[in-house]
């Protein structure tokens, strides 16, 4: 399953990031949350800046 995840600094809510996740596990149904949490870990990987300062939404699909 695939999602668009936008990652947005806390203060004045500016778009740093946006990722494609995709988690393939087929042993349970991932949530929002779930989506959200992995583009987080991503963006420590990619150094976008501190996780205290940034928030993660996903994007409802249509």
């Amino acid at each position: 399953m695939k999602r668009v995840v936008d990652i947005f600094k806390n203060r004045g809510r500016d778009l740093v990031w946006t990722y494609v996740i995709h988690l393939g596990n087929t042993e349970f149904h991932p949530a929002q949350l779930d989506f959200e949490v992995e583009a987080l870990r991503l963006s420590q990987l990619d150094k976008l800046g501190l996780l205290s300062n940034l928030s993660a939404k996903m994007r409802m699909p249509i």
